[in-house]
C-alpha cells in the first residue's frame, strides 16, 4: 500500500510538472496526440466525403481526395479515425500516371488508422504483394518506380492490414531528394502478411524514422542499387522470414531494435553495399539463427545482440555477441598510419520540441502576412516571432520576404505545412540564445537561411542554403537537400539524411576545421564530395555519391583531406564519366592519392571504411 502510494504521489508530481509544450532529444513512433490549427491551409480528407468511422469503405474518398490534390506540395489531414480501404490507393491523378509533391498527416499513431478490410480480394497471395499504399515517381505509370517522387511524406498515423490478407504490404513507399515516413506504425492483425514498409523502386534518398512494425514476412524490404535510405529509431517485431532485408542499396540505419526469432537484418545483392548499422539491439533470437547476415560490405558498430546463435555470419566470419564494438566486413583502407576504426564521433540527438495548447501558436497572417499576394510579408512574419508564442506556423501558401526576419526570443519551432518562401536572398536570420529553435517542412525558392545564435538551430523537411555567422554554430539537419555546406572552425553539423547537388568546382561539404557527422549522404555532379582541412573531423555512415553530369577534371578526388580526420563508408556509382581519384590526403605535406581503379573497375565502387586520421 505504501509503495502503491508513493507511486501515485510521484506521477501526481510528474504530471503537475510536465507542461503541454515539451523539449525531448529522442521521439517515438507511438505518437498518441499532434495537434494543429485549423487554419493551416491544410486539406482536410473528410472535405471529400470521407467518413473515418470504422465501418464505411473510404477508399474511393481517399483516392478523389489524392487526385485532386498531386503536385501541390498540399498536406492531406486525416483527423483521428479509423479509415477502412478495400483497394490500393495509388498515388495517381486523374489520367492514371503517379504525381508527388504529397503529405498525408494523421493525429498519432493511435488516433489516425488506415485499415484494410479483413479478407479483403486480391490481398490473398503473397507471390503477388498488393500494398494500402503507393506514393510514386511524378508522371509514371506501372508501379511507379524512379527518382522523381519528390516531396513525398507520411507523417504520425497507422496502417493495419487486418487479417487474411497474406498478400499484403503495409506501405509501398517511394521519395526522392526529400522525403520521409515519419511517426508511422504499420501492423499485421493476425501476425500474416508479405511485406510491412516496402521500399524497392529506386527509392531515395530519403529519411524512415520512428517507425514501428509488427507482423509480416519481411518487416522492411529493400531494393535498388539506386539511390540510399537513412533509418533512424526503427522498431521490429515478430516478422516470420526477416527482420530488413536489403538487396543492393546503402542502408545508414541508426538505433533499430528488432525482436524477433528470425534474422534481424540480411544484406546483400549484386551491387556490394555498403551498408551502415550502429547503435542497435537485436534481440529474442534463435539458438540456430545469426543475427545479421551479409554477403555485401557493411559496418556494425556498437550493437547488442542477444539470443542468437551468432552476431554477424559475413562471408566465412562467424561474429559471436554479445556486444559488438566495431566490424567491417573488409580491411579498411588507409593512406597513412592511422587507426583502423571509424572515428566514432560522439553524436547528439536532434532536439524535438511540440506544443499542443493551440494558444501557444501564432499565425504569421494573424500579425499582418499574406499568403499569395506578392507583397512583402516580412514585417508580419517578424511580428509574430515577436509574439512571444512558442510556434510560428505559415498556413499553405506563397510568401515574400523583402528583408530578413530575425529569430529571436521565445519562439521554439516554426512550421510551414511545405509553403513556398522567397525571394533568393537570406530570409531568416537566427539569434536564438536561450533554446533551439526548429524549422520545418518550407519551400526555399532559392532563399538562405543564417545561423548566428548560440543555441543550435534544426532544420528538417526543407531545402534552403546555408550560411553561419557564428563561431559556436550547432546545426541539426533532417531530410535537407542543399547546393553546399561550409563548416568552419567551432561549428558542428548533425545531419540524417542530407542531399547535396552543385556544380563544380567547390567541394560539397567544406570542413574547415569544424565537427561534421552524416548518416547518409547522397550527392550529384562531379564535385569533391566532402573537404576537411585544418584539424576538422568528418564522419561519414552511409553515402551515395552519383555524379549524373559527369566528372570533368579527374584531379577531382571524392573525399579530401588535408591534415584533417576523416572515416567514410560509401558507394560511388556513375554510367559515364566518373571520378578518377577516390581519396587525396596530405600530411605534413606530403600527399597521397587513392585511385578509383586501384579498388575496382565497373559502374560501382564501394568503400567498406576508408579512415585517415590526423595524428
Amino acid at each position: 500500500m505504501i509503495k502503491l502510494l508513493c507511486l501515485a504521489v510521484c506521477c501526481l508530481l510528474c504530471a503537475i510538472a510536465l507542461p503541454s509544450c515539451l523539449w525531448a532529444s529522442v521521439s517515438s513512433s507511438a505518437t498518441t496526440n499532434v495537434v494543429y490549427p485549423a487554419d493551416a491551409n491544410m486539406v482536410n480528407v473528410r472535405n471529400y466525403g470521407v467518413k473515418g468511422d470504422g465501418t464505411t469503405d473510404d477508399t474511393a474518398a481517399i483516392r478523389a481526395a489524392v487526385q485532386e490534390n498531386l503536385t501541390k506540395h498540399r498536406t492531406l489531414l486525416f483527423p483521428a479515425g479509423t479509415y477502412i480501404v478495400s483497394d490500393a490507393i495509388a498515388w495517381k491523378g486523374k489520367d492514371d500516371l503517379f504525381g508527388a509533391f504529397l503529405t498525408w498527416q494523421g493525429e498519432g499513431t493511435s488516433k489516425t488508422i488506415i485499415k484494410l478490410k479483413d479478407n479483403s480480394d486480391g490481398f490473398n497471395d503473397p507471390s503477388q504483394p498488393k500494398p494500402i499504399v503507393r506514393p510514386g515517381s511524378l508522371e509514371t505509370g506501372g508501379n511507379g518506380a524512379g527518382n522523381r517522387a519528390h516531396n513525398n511524406y507520411i507523417f504520425d498515423m497507422t496502417f493495419d492490414i487486418g487479417k487474411g490478407n497474406p498478400g499484403a504490404i503495409g506501405v509501398d513507399f517511394n521519395a526522392s531528394n526529400t522525403g520521409a515516413m515519419e511517426n508511422v506504425v504499420i501492423v499485421s492483425g493476425d501476425g500474416k502478411g508479405a511485406v510491412g514498409l516496402d521500399l524497392t523502386r529506386e527509392v531515395g534518398p530519403c529519411l524512415i524514422k520512428n517507425v514501428t512494425i509488427k507482423g509480416f514476412d519481411i518487416g522492411i524490404r529493400v531494393a535498388s542499387a539506386l539511390y540510399s535510405i537513412t533509418l533512424e529509431n526503427i522498431h521490429l517485431e515478430n516478422q516470420n522470414v526477416v527482420g530488413i532485408q536489403n538487396k543492393d542499396n546503402v542502408l545508414a540505419i541508426r538505433k533499430l531494435t528488432s525482436i524477433n526469432s528470425v534474422p534481424a537484418l540480411n544484406n546483400g545483392g549484386d551491387w556490394p553495399g555498403p551498408s551502415v548499422l550502429i547503435d542497435s539491439e537485436l534481440k529474442g533470437g534463435d539458438a540456430e539463427a545469426i543475427a545479421i547476415e551479409n554477403s555485401s560490405h557493411i559496418l556494425v558498430r556498437n550493437v547488442s545482440v542477444e539470443g542468437y546463435k551468432a552476431a554477424i555470419k559475413s562471408g566465412d566470419k562467424l561474429v559471436t555477441g554479445p556486444q559488438v564494438e566495431e566490424f567491417v566486413s573488409a580491411s579498411p583502407i588507409s593512406l597513412f598510419k592511422s587507426r583502423q576504426k571509424t572515428l566514432n564521433l560522439p553524436i547528439e540527438e536532434t532536439p524535438q520540441f511540440n506544443d499542443n495548447n493551440l494558444n501557444n501558436w501564432a499565425n504569421v497572417e494573424a500579425y499582418g502576412a499574406k499568403r499569395d499576394d506578392e507583397q512583402d510579408d516580412s514585417d508580419g512574419i517578424q511580428k509574430a516571432i515577436d509574439s512571444g508564442k512558442t510556434t510560428v506556423y505559415f498556413p499553405w501558401g506563397y510568401y515574400d520576404l523583402k528583408k530578413p526576419v530575425i529569430v529571436r526570443g521565445n519562439v521554439r519551432r516554426i512550421v510551414g505545412f511545405f509553403s513556398f518562401l522567397r525571394p533568393a536572398k537570406v530570409l531568416l536570420r537566427f539569434e536564438n540564445n536561450d533554446h533551439p529553435v526548429i524549422l520545418e517542412r518550407f519551400n526555399f525558392e532559392g532563399g538562405a537561411i543564417e545561423h548566428a545564435a548560440a543555441q543550435p538551430v534544426v532544420v528538417r523537411h526543407s531545402n534552403p542554403l546555408f550560411l553561419t555567422a557564428s563561431q559556436t554554430a550547432t546545426w541539426f539537419l533532417e531530410d535537407v537537400v542543399t547546393s553546399r555546406l561550409n563548416i568552419s572552425k567551432g561549428t558542428r553539423v548533425y545531419a540524417r539524411q542530407l542531399n547535396c547537388e552543385s556544380p563544380p568546382p567547390e567541394p560539397l561539404v567544406n570542413n574547415d576545421g569544424g565537427f561534421v557527422w552524416l548518416l547518409g549522404y547522397k550527392t550529384e555532379f562531379g564535385n569533391t564530395v566532402a573537404a576537411t582541412r585544418g584539424g576538422g573531423k568528418t564522419e561519414i555512415l552511409g553515402g551515395l555519391f552519383y555524379p549524373a553530369q559527369g566528372v570533368n577534371d579527374p584531379k577531382i578526388p571524392v573525399l579530401l583531406n588535408q591534415d584533417a580526420s576523416v572515416s567514410a563508408v560509401y558507394r560511388e556509382i556513375a554510367f559515364g564519366p566518373t571520378y578518377t581519384i577516390q581519396v587525396e590526403e596530405t600530411r605534413k605535406g606530403e600527399t597521397k592519392t587513392l585511385r578509383r581503379d586501384a579498388l575496382s573497375k565497373g559502374n560501382m565502387i564501394p568503400m567498406p571504411l576508408y579512415v585517415g586520421v590526423e595524428p
